[in-house]
């Protein structure tokens, strides 16, 4: 029995180690050929290492501006290798630079855990000038739309996570609803509303 138990200790040890989950990064890879990224899109896990493999020349693999990565191989000549790990949870695309209208990616890295991109919004008024307030669970791109007694936009601008506020001025006098509208790096979409008066 003693001899029995000599040997289920060691077999055990070894089942428990293979059981065990790995956290090994990943090297993926992805090929530049005939004008086309193969595979167009990939899947990886955060800490993986993505390399591009140039088997045509002219041709670089370059983040697509606004997003939470960003990287640029430049022009690569034939046989010539990119590579890039990847932190942080996105859907991320990419362009090769020279032939950006139809030469694209994208790379998907890991999955989307925040179910809610913002929280409420608030708005503080002082003369013309409205301060929208709201706080950010994860980076997103933010934009603002102002209806009512005037119209106005403020263009998309990539914001980390965090509170935030955005400032809009010289505003006619009236009522106003402001519509923020958030696009996380998985480009999830959503919005939130908030009504001002300006005195």
């Amino acid at each position: 029995m003693r001899y029995a138990r000599l040997i289920l200790a060691p077999l055990t040890a070894i089942a428990v180690l293979v059981a065990a989950p790995t956290s090994i990064a990943a090297d993926v890879g992805i090929g530049v050929k005939n004008f086309d990224f193969t595979p167009e899109g990939q899947t990886v896990g955060v800490g993986d290492t993505v390399t591009w493999t140039f088997n045509d020349e002219g041709h670089t693999t370059t983040s697509v501006p606004g997003q939470g990565e960003k990287w640029d191989s430049g022009v690569e000549d034939k046989g010539g290798k990119f590579t890039k790990t990847f932190s942080k949870p996105g859907k991320f695309q990419y362009v090769c630079t020279p032939h950006e209208s139809f030469m694209k990616g994208t790379i998907t890295v890991g999955s989307d855990t925040v179910k809610k991109t913002a929280g409420a919004v608030a708005a503080k008024v002082s003369g013309k000038t409205v301060t929208l307030s709201f706080k950010l669970n994860e980076a997103a791109k933010v934009s603002v739309k102002l209806s009512g007694a005037a119209k106005r936009t403020v263009k998309g601008k990539y914001l980390k996570a965090g509170k935030r506020t955005i400032v809009v001025k010289k505003l006619k006098s009236g009522s106003y609803k402001a519509t923020l509208s958030f696009q996380d790096d998985f480009d999830k979409k959503s919005s939130a509303k908030r009504s001002f008066k300006v005195g």
